[in-house]
C-alpha cells in the first residue's frame, strides 16, 4: 500500500476518485486496490512451474513453488498482475482452472502508454529489463514498478485520450483488468468522432474509421498512440508488430493515403505541392512540353520512401521477432526460463 500511496500522493483530491472508479472518497487511500504481482519460471524441457514469486499490496513478499501455497498468499487479493500474466503465467499456474482474479497485464498497456523513445527503462521489446537471472520475486518488483508507472502516465493523459483509449478496448482481456483497476471511463457512442477531434491535422480527416474500430481496435490504439509521440525515431515493437500484424495497415490508412476529398492533413503532409512551397518557396514545379515531370517524380519518391520505410520497420520486426526461447507454444513470453544448467562448468571437449 505504501508504494500506492506514494503513486496517487501527486494526484490531485478531485481526481482520487476517477482512480479508483468511486465516487465519493471520504478518507484518503482507503479505496487503493488490494493487488498482487506475481511471476513464474517454467522449466524449459518439462514446461512446469518451478519457482513463483510473488509481491502483496501491503509489502508482503512470497517465495516458493508451491502453488497451494500461493493460493493462501493471494486470498485476499482482487487484481493479480504481472508482465504477460495473461499468455504466461496464468496458463501454466491455472491450465484448466477458473482464475477469481482481475487480471491486469503490463505488457499490453506499456506500448500504449510509453511509445516514444526511449520508451520506458524497464522494457525491452517484451521483456522485462532484469539485473537477477532466474529470481521471480526480483521480476515482481520489477513489474510492480512498471505498473506504478504506467497508472501514473495513465492519470497524466488527457481526459479525451482516456476516453478513446477505453472505448477502443474494453472489451479485450489483455487491457480490460488495467481500465478496471484505474476506474477508466469509455465512450458508448461514436469513438470514431473523438478520434478525429483529437488528432485533428494528424490523421487523414476522411480515413474509414468506422471499419477501423469495428475491425482493428487493438490496432488503432497502437498505431494513435505512435502518432502522438515526437521523436521520429519512435517505432512500434516488434512483439507489438506480430502479435497485431495489421498496425501497419492501420497506419497506411490513416497517414500514407490521401483523400480525394481533402483535409487538413492530407492537404499538407500529403501535397508535394504545399511542402514545395513550406520548404522551398516555389509556387509550382516545372514541366517539360506541358509535361509536369517533376511534379510526378516528387510523387513517385514520396511514396518510393515510404516503401522504403515500411520495409525497414518489417525487417527490424521479423529480427526482434525471432524465438526468445525453446518454448513455442507461448506466444511472446519473457524470454527467461528455469534452468538450473545454464551456468554448469562445460567439459573441455564441448
Amino acid at each position: 500500500m505504501k508504494i500506492w500511496k506514494r503513486l496517487i500522493g501527486g494526484v490531485k483530491a478531485e481526481d482520487k476518485n476517477e482512480i479508483f472508479g468511486n465516487e465519493t472518497a471520504p478518507e484518503p487511500y482507503s479505496h487503493a486496490p488490494r493487488y498482487a504481482v506475481i511471476d513464474t519460471e517454467i522449466g524449459l524441457n518439462d514446461h512446469k512451474v518451478h519457482d513463483i514469486g510473488a509481491l502483496r499490496h501491503d509489502g508482503a513478499v512470497f517465495h516458493k513453488s508451491s502453488k497451494s501455497e500461493l493460493l493462501s498468499f493471494l486470498k485476499d487479493v482482487d487484481y493479480l498482475c504481472g508482465h504477460n500474466i495473461i499468455h504466461h503465467d496464468i496458463k501454466y499456474m491455472f491450465e484448466d482452472e477458473p482464475c477469481p482474479w482481475i487480471l491486469v497485464d503490463t505488457l499490453y498497456v506499456s506500448p500504449l502508454l510509453f511509445p516514444e523513445r526511449p520508451y520506458h527503462r524497464l522494457v525491452k521489446d517484451d521483456k522485462l529489463v532484469s539485473d537477477q537471472m532466474n529470481n521471480p520475486v526480483n521480476d515482481c518488483e520489477k513489474a510492480r514498478d512498471l505498473l506504478m508507472d504506467e497508472v501514473a502516465q495513465w492519470n497524466s493523459l488527457p481526459d479525451e485520450k482516456r476516453m478513446l483509449l477505453a472505448s477502443l478496448l474494453k472489451d479485450k482481456r489483455e487491457f480490460e483488468g488495467f481500465f478496471k483497476m484505474v476506474g477508466a471511463t469509455a465512450v458508448d457512442d461514436r469513438p470514431a468522432d473523438l478520434i478525429r477531434s483529437t488528432y485533428k491535422g494528424m490523421i487523414c480527416g476522411h480515413a474509414d474509421l468506422d471499419m477501423m474500430i469495428r475491425q482493428y481496435p487493438c490496432e488503432l490504439a497502437y498505431a494513435l498512440a505512435l502518432i502522438d509521440t515526437t521523436d521520429y525515431r519512435s517505432v512500434t515493437p516488434g512483439w507489438v508488430l506480430k502479435n497485431y500484424p495489421a498496425v501497419e495497415f492501420v497506419m497506411k490508412l490513416l497517414r500514407e493515403t490521401s483523400c480525394s476529398e481533402g483535409c487538413d492533413y492530407c492537404n499538407t503532409k500529403l501535397n508535394v505541392r504545399y511542402n514545395l512551397k513550406t520548404f522551398f518557396g516555389y509556387d509550382g514545379f516545372r514541366t517539360y512540353d506541358g509535361v509536369p515531370l517533376q511534379e510526378q517524380a516528387a510523387k513517385a519518391a514520396a511514396a518510393k520512401e515510404y516503401a522504403a520505410r515500411k520495409g525497414i520497420v518489417e525487417e527490424a520486426a521479423r529480427e526482434e521477432n525471432a524465438p526468445l526461447s525453446g518454448v513455442s507454444d507461448r506466444p511472446f513470453c519473457k524470454g527467461r526460463n528455469y534452468d538450473p544448467d545454464r551456468y554448469a562448468p562445460k567439459s573441455m571437449e564441448e
